[in-house]
C-alpha cells in the first residue's frame, strides 16, 4: 500500500486545482515482540486484517489522521480531523504551512501570500489573500472531498491490493497489541489487535516515497465549522 495514492500525496494538487494525505509521532511495533499463539486477528489472512482495518476505521466515522512524505527531494507534513463527509486540518510543504477545512461541500484555504505566488498568482491579488481564509471555487470542492473519511477510506482500499498477500505477524505498539501487515519491500499496516475496534494506527511506506501516516482520535468527536468572512476566489479582482 503505497501512501503516495493516498490523500497525504494529492493534497498540494488538490489546492493547486482550486487555484486555477496514534497521537505519539515516531513510534514504531517493537522488533520480534510476536507472542507464541496470535490472537483470532493475527490467524486471518493479510486482506482479512487489511478489511477489517478499514471497515472499523470508516464505521467509526472519525478520526486523526496525520503523516509526511518525502518526495521529489522535499517532506510534505499533513495533519487532519476527519469527520464524516467534513475535514480540517494542514498540510505543510517547503516550510510552508497552508490550513484547510471542507465542510458543507465546500472548501476553505488559509495560506501565506506567497502559496499563491507560487501557482503564478499576480502579487497584487496573492497580497490581498495573504493570511485570510479564502473560499475555494465550486470545481475545487469535488477535489477536497477526497480529504475526507469517506474518501480516506476509499483511496486506502483502492491501494491494499499489494497488502493482500503479505505476512501477518502479531507485535506491540506503546505496550499495546497489535498486528502487524507486511509486504515484500518492507511497508507495514500496523492495527489495533481489537476484536470490536481492530482500528488502523500507523501505515509506514518504504517505496520509492518513503511515506509514514499514524491514525489516532478514532471515534472522537471534532468541532469543524466554515470560517467566518472568508475571501471569494471567484469574485477577487471583480
Amino acid at each position: 500500500m503505497h501512501i503516495r495514492k493516498l490523500a497525504l500525496a494529492g493534497a498540494a494538487a488538490v489546492l493547486l486545482a482550486g487555484c486555477g494525505g496514534s497521537e505519539d509521532a515516531g513510534s514504531e511495533p517493537s522488533a520480534g515482540a510476536t507472542p507464541e499463539s496470535g490472537s483470532a486477528l493475527a490467524r486471518q489472512e493479510a486482506g482479512e486484517v487489511v478489511d477489517a482495518a478499514f471497515t472499523a476505521l470508516e464505521e467509526a466515522g472519525s478520526a486523526r489522521v496525520t503523516g509526511s512524505i518525502a518526495e521529489n527531494g522535499s517532506t510534505q507534513e499533513l495533519d487532519l480531523q476527519l469527520q464524516g463527509e467534513d475535514s480540517q486540518g494542514s498540510l505543510t510543504t517547503e516550510g510552508r504551512t497552508v490550513e484547510l477545512v471542507y465542510t458543507g461541500g465546500a472548501s476553505y484555504v488559509l495560506a501565506p501570500a506567497e502559496f499563491w505566488a507560487s501557482f503564478g498568482m499576480p502579487a497584487e491579488f496573492a497580497s490581498q489573500l495573504d493570511g485570510q481564509w479564502v473560499l475555494m471555487p465550486e470545481e475545487a470542492a469535488g477535489s477536497f472531498s477526497t480529504l475526507t473519511l469517506p474518501g480516506l477510506v476509499d483511496e486506502l482500499r483502492s491501494s491494499a491490493g499489494d497488502q493482500a498477500t503479505g505476512e501477518v505477524r502479531s507485535d506491540e505498539l506503546d505496550g499495546e497489541p497489535v498486528v502487524v501487515v507486511t509486504q515484500a519491500d518492507g511497508s507495514t499496516l500496523t492495527v489495533a489487535d481489537d476484536e470490536d475496534a481492530p482500528y488502523p494506527l500507523l501505515i509506514e511506506d518504504l517505496g520509492d516515497s518513503p511515506a509514514t501516516v499514524e491514525f489516532s482520535e478514532v471515534g472522537q468527536e471534532f468541532a469543524i465549522t466554515a470560517p467566518a468572512d472568508p475571501v471569494d476566489l471567484d469574485t477577487l479582482g471583480g
